[in-house]
């Protein structure tokens, strides 16, 4: 089995970060209650930051670990793991981004709220990581 997860350092800690200003704004926007225009933004915004938050607890879509072993593979983020195992797999897509630092993963079948995966560059091994998983599915 081989393990690749971000450094504790500066990576982890931009992944986590994002969230940790979400729900910051969150909290701010429900302490704050102004009138007109600005009234309806936080008022949307109030109703925004928790499903972006719920849904990024639920979908994994930026994993802090990935698990490779010889019968599956498992993305990991909140204490949460999913797990394909090799058999139900049809298909892993890689798909690097010229202009970004970000690769997405695309294993089918999934439902709505799994299969899909975010990954810096910046993850130690990570050009040994989308070979395997090039491999993975053969």
């Amino acid at each position: 089995m081989r393990v690749f997860a971000y450094e504790r350092s500066r990576d982890r800690v931009s992944l986590v970060a994002q969230d940790a200003l979400l729900a910051g704004v969150f909290g701010a926007l429900l302490a704050w209650r102004p009138e007109g225009a600005l009234g309806e933004l936080g008022a949307a915004l109030r109703i925004a930051i928790p499903i972006v938050l719920l849904w990024g607890w639920l979908t994994l879509h930026f994993p802090t670990r990935v698990e490779v072993g010889d019968g599956h593979i498992a993305f990991e983020r909140y204490g949460r793991k999913h797990r394909f195992e090799r058999h139900g797999i049809e298909s892993i897509s890689v798909r690097r981004f010229l202009v970004r630092d970000r690769v997405l993963i695309r294993i089918v079948p999934a439902p709505p709220w799994r299969g899909r995966y975010w990954l810096l560059t910046s993850l130690p091994d990570i050009d040994e990581l989308l070979s395997i998983l090039a491999t993975f599915r053969l």
